[in-house]
């Protein structure tokens, strides 16, 4: 089958995404980003296990899809790799039985369908063998006043840093924090207490103030 074919062609494009997630996560890791963890940061908290916790539909959905349990960019590139293969396979399979291929939007349907379940059993089966720091989360709600070292870069306003705390399980999470109003600048190896979520920054002050 022609990859580019016209039929073919939004699987096509999957797959060229899925390329390039990939590539965005690599050049993160190697200049010392981390994609993932703002994408992670983006979304509802899906931690059903917190108490008093209201999940809505949305957050139902992205937690069957393995969303919490693993980096948002590895769940995405599951998503766009296997909805791109099941397309693919769907209509090689109808050419070599029946002689033609669907539409490819008609054959986006079953695709998407059977992508959805790709990525659930995928990837409960490699949360379970892939190491974890942040894939155990509790509630982002849980961060505030909690104490966050800034690791990388220097946290001024309107310019995030890299900063990692520790929930009440003993799970590192990652996060960008940066200032409160009237706060100064924050360098590496700076403890600050987080107070609020904005987006996916968070919002520290200093746990150490000077006196006056």
């Amino acid at each position: 089958m022609d990859v580019f074919a016209s039929e073919t062609a939004p699987f096509a494009v999957a797959i060229g995404l899925t390329l390039a997630i990939a590539a965005i996560e690599l050049a993160g890791l190697l200049f010392g980003a981390q994609p993932s963890a703002i994408v992670d940061s983006a979304l509802p908290d899906l931690d059903t296990d917190v108490p008093d916790m209201e999940v809505g539909p949305l957050s139902q959905t992205l937690s069957w899809l393995s969303f919490g349990r693993l980096p948002a960019l590895v769940v995405i590139i599951l998503i766009t790799a296997s909805f791109g293969l099941c397309g693919f396979a769907l209509q090689e399979a109808l050419r070599r039985t029946l002689g033609f291929a669907l539409d490819p939007w008609f054959a986006s349907v079953p695709a998407a369908i059977g992508a959805a379940f790709v990525t659930r059993h995928a990837g409960l089966a490699i949360a379970r063998i892939m190491p974890r720091e942040e894939s155990d989360a509790v509630s982002t709600k849980a961060f505030v006043g909690r104490v966050a070292t800034v690791f990388r870069g220097v946290a001024g306003p309107g310019s995030p840093a890299e900063a990692k705390l520790t929930d009440i399980h003993g799970k590192t999470h990652y996060l960008l924090v940066e200032p409160d109003e009237g706060e100064t600048v924050m360098p590496e190896g700076s403890e600050v207490v987080i107070i609020r979520q904005e987006g996916s920054v968070y919002r520290a002050i200093s746990k150490l103030k000077p006196a006056g």
